[in-house]
């Protein structure tokens, strides 16, 4: 959808950061090369604009809530929310991110003596009818928000297993930075599922990666590589004419993982991150 396209390239020209994962590959004589994926612009600074960002961001989502499903065209925000679906940990992700953006974004608009951005840290207070708005987020909570956001706008990582490891990590961050949280649907967010978690900041590739597939197991033949805690790190390998994008979190200690496992889960979807480099 070009909209977004043009919107979120508008948001890095005015500067908008987020915390998308940074790209390392490891070269064909063991050394790295780097790609800095951030969306870094260069011209003025729309971080310094808060509120700005706050409603542009949640426009965009708006406008691609309502190009995904028609028929939430026109309906109130509380409906929308009611009406997105929630089976799966992809949509029931996205449809929690729209439900705190909503939150913020009627708080501004509407109360905007009750919501305020202190040293980056978001706090939201007030009563409408018999329903209490409140909502407390830190400044780290706010970064993965918009970082998972800008994810689903891109959909360049596609909405496989690849994806949801590394969106079920900004998540996590989120809500482990909601300190309080309350609208008109309860006060707490909807947790998806517990399956696998990737490190979301720096991932390591590994392109064509030597591997053998033996009694319906594929070992990954590369030695370990020591790494920082926060450094992920993933195997590109080539099966029966398919890319796949095997991170070392749903790898055993052998670095091995079943045949069903790969073809079910780990073919590459998107065109991020890139496999060589650019």
């Amino acid at each position: 959808m070009s909209f977004i396209h043009h919107s979120l390239m508008m948001l890095e020209d005015a500067g908008m950061s987020v915390a998308y994962p940074d790209i390392d590959w490891i070269t064909h004589d063991g050394k790295r090369s780097s790609f800095i994926s951030s969306m870094q612009g260069r011209r003025v600074s729309i971080e310094q604009n808060q509120h700005l960002k706050l409603m542009m961001i949640f426009s965009i989502l708006d406008f691609h809530v309502d190009a995904i499903h028609p028929g939430m065209e026109g309906k109130p925000y509380s409906q929308k929310y009611k009406d997105l679906p929630s089976t799966g940990d992809y949509d029931l992700m996205l449809r929690e991110l729209f439900r705190v953006a909503k939150v913020m974004r009627n708080a501004l608009v509407h109360n905007p003596s009750a919501f305020s951005i202190a040293n980056g840290n978001v706090k939201i207070g007030y009563l409408r009818g018999k329903t209490d708005f409140h909502m407390k987020m830190s400044k780290e909570a706010l970064d993965s928000f918009y970082t998972a956001i800008v994810m689903y706008l891109k959909g360049d990582m596609g909405r496989g297993s690849y994806f949801l490891g590394i969106m079920r990590s900004f998540y996590a961050n989120m809500q482990a930075g909601i300190a309080v949280f309350s609208d008109e649907f309860g006060n707490a967010l909807e947790q998806p599922s517990s399956s696998l978690k990737m490190k979301p900041y720096t991932r390591l590739v590994h392109p064509n990666s030597p591997h053998q597939i033996s009694g319906g197991l594929v070992r990954i033949l590369v030695p370990e590589r020591k790494a920082p805690a926060w450094e992920g790190l993933d195997f590109h390998i080539t099966h029966n004419g398919d890319d796949f994008l095997i991170p070392r979190e749903a790898l055993s200690e052998d670095l091995s993982i079943s045949e069903h496992d790969l073809i079910n889960n780990w073919r590459r979807e998107g065109h991020f991150p890139q496999i060589k480099q650019p």
